[in-house]
């Protein structure tokens, strides 16, 4: 996909791109491509397929959003997607980029700096890094993490009622869903709508599960991580 068609695309989905915006996700892709050479941020190294897997997938979270004046923490982040991608876009929101890995969260410091994004890296995991943020975002996201389920636990307890968690997900969501019944009525939430997309290109559809805080999450969420994992809701 080039330029001409990453806006086309865009655009269609009512997001807009300046041409300084443009050339500034052009040279995050190419920051972490060079990066991968000496250790790995991401498994997609062709550059044709990184814009279409990488940047417009994570682009399309903002179609028809407004998440200006906003704190959105976006969970798993890896090497800043959609966390980057998405500042670029929308510089009036502030993001928190939280990931458990050093070495992505340095990458996006340096890049961030840089360029004086509106992002904050932070490098925790994310059920601890919930104990000390307990019902605070109103928009909290999360892109190829973990499956449903796991990932209602470690983000639920951050949102605040009446927030949304965005979870971005790929073929299949529909059995995550299933399978997350239990964790969404435990965990006081319910599932809003899916926006469905896909990509130009590959023709690989993408959903995005928007879920909805009702109440206040019980204190013993979220566990820890091993008995999340081992035992998930």
């Amino acid at each position: 996909m080039n330029k001409i068609d990453f806006v086309k695309e865009l655009s269609m989905r009512s997001i807009s791109v300046t041409k300084e915006q443009l050339d500034l996700l052009w040279e995050f892709m190419h920051a972490v491509l060079e990066t991968n050479e000496k250790f790995n941020l991401t498994a997609i190294k062709d550059e044709d397929a990184f814009v279409e897997k990488m940047l417009f997938d994570s682009a399309i979270l903002l179609n028809n959003q407004l998440f200006e004046g906003i704190d959105v923490l976006d969970v798993g982040t890896g090497a800043g997607f959609p966390s980057v991608v998405l500042s670029i876009l929308s510089p009036k929101t502030h993001i928190i980029a939280l990931d458990a890995t050093a070495k992505k969260i340095n990458f996006i410091k340096e890049f961030v700096k840089k360029h004086n994004l509106n992002v904050t890296p932070v490098c925790a995991r994310a059920e601890e890094y919930a104990q000390q943020n307990r019902e605070k975002y109103l928009i909290i996201t999360a892109r190829a993490v973990a499956e449903l389920r796991v990932l209602l636990e470690l983000v639920v307890p951050m949102l605040q009622v009446g927030g949304h968690f965005i979870a971005m997900k790929g073929p299949g969501f529909e059995e995550e869903i299933s399978n997350a019944q239990c964790a969404l009525k435990k965990l006081n939430c319910r599932i809003d709508y899916v926006y469905e997309d896909q990509l130009p290109t590959s023709k690989e559809s993408r959903y995005m599960i928007y879920i909805k805080k009702l109440k206040e999450t019980p204190k013993k969420y979220p566990r820890t991580f091993g008995e999340i994992k081992n035992k998930p809701l």
